[in-house]
């Protein structure tokens, strides 16, 4: 099958790449795009990879009414690189509070319902499904206390992905009575005492036949996933501007929404200190206009020793 690359983005200027070569993409979308391949998953678990875009200062969200990343990327070629992410994961994995706030103020979705995580770009999915054989994708939803509704939320009844909600055996107590009616969620339960067990997760997902996974956040499912070290390799779009880490002042505040809503990295909570710290090798490097491309993989060996 012929797969081009967009006829309206010029191509991603690849400063380097030593990621794996990916023998799917032809020739005409290595030149557009680099190589974009992905290593075998690990035993027991799939490979996990995030993706987040941040301004300069490292924020990734505006927070308050402008929660999603893309009033961060204001870019088409972030877009399509995160079509092309989507494409090769088998699910999609992010946290019930993202879900929330997008729903609750994402201008996109102006039925409400908030985001259904799919792939847009109809290149990319015939790329998904004639190339590399992969099924719908699945929108994993994270909610260790269950008190999500599925009905009000689009992905759950979307003809576009599967839907499935990860949740504690308390919160699965929650979503028996929500879930009624829904046919198109399946939920998992892991974890006890209200608390999500990761590697229970992870073994069922490999189970289930996810050999990649890639995470969108938000922040607390990233930082608790990094914390659990089940993060591989991280993509990450650094967008032209510098936004600051508090919200404007208020007369200069377009509400209270604003005003109340802190702007986040992409890691919070508890973090790790400088003996235990996560290390990275950058593995590509690509620019789009100003803006930077960026692939990194975990690694235990750090270039410089500590002091």
């Amino acid at each position: 099958m012929n797969l081009s690359a967009p006829v309206d983005l010029s191509p991603f200027d690849v400063l380097f790449d030593h990621s794996e070569k990916n023998v799917a993409l032809t020739h005409e979308l290595r030149q557009f795009v680099g190589n974009m391949g992905f290593p075998a998953a690990p035993a027991g678990r799939p490979w996990i990879y995030a993706n987040f875009v941040q301004s300069i200062d490292g924020m990734v969200s505006f927070g308050g009414v402008h929660p999603g990343g893309e009033w961060i990327a204001r870019s088409r070629h972030d877009r399509w690189m995160m079509d092309l992410l989507r494409a090769h994961a088998d699910a999609l994995i992010c946290g019930a509070r993202s879900l929330e706030l997008e729903a609750r103020f994402g201008r996109r979705f102006p039925g409400g319902g908030g985001p259904v995580y799919r792939i847009v770009d109809p290149g990319l999915l015939r790329y998904r499904t004639d190339v590399l054989g992969r099924r719908k994708l699945i929108n994993i939803i994270v909610s260790g206390s269950g008190k999500l509704r599925p009905a009000d939320y689009r992905l759950f009844s979307s003809e576009h992905v599967d839907a499935w909600i990860v949740t504690t055996p308390e919160g699965a107590r929650h979503l028996e009575k929500a879930a009624e009616g829904t046919a198109n969620v399946r939920i998992l339960v892991c974890g006890e005492n209200g608390h999500l067990d990761w590697a229970e997760l992870m073994k069922e997902l490999k189970r289930s036949g996810i050999e990649q996974l890639l995470c969108e956040g938000g922040p607390a499912l990233y930082g608790s996933m990094m914390r659990s070290r089940l993060i591989d390799e991280k993509f990450l779009t650094i967008s032209p501007q510098e936004i600051g880490a508090e919200p404007p002042a208020p007369e200069e505040s377009r509400g209270a929404e604003e005003l109340s809503a802190p702007r986040l990295t992409s890691f919070t909570g508890a973090g790790f200190g400088p003996e235990n710290s996560q290390w990275y090798r950058t593995m590509s490097c690509r620019r789009a206009g100003d803006h930077m491309f960026l692939r990194y993989r975990a690694t235990t060996h750090p270039d410089q020793p500590l002091p």
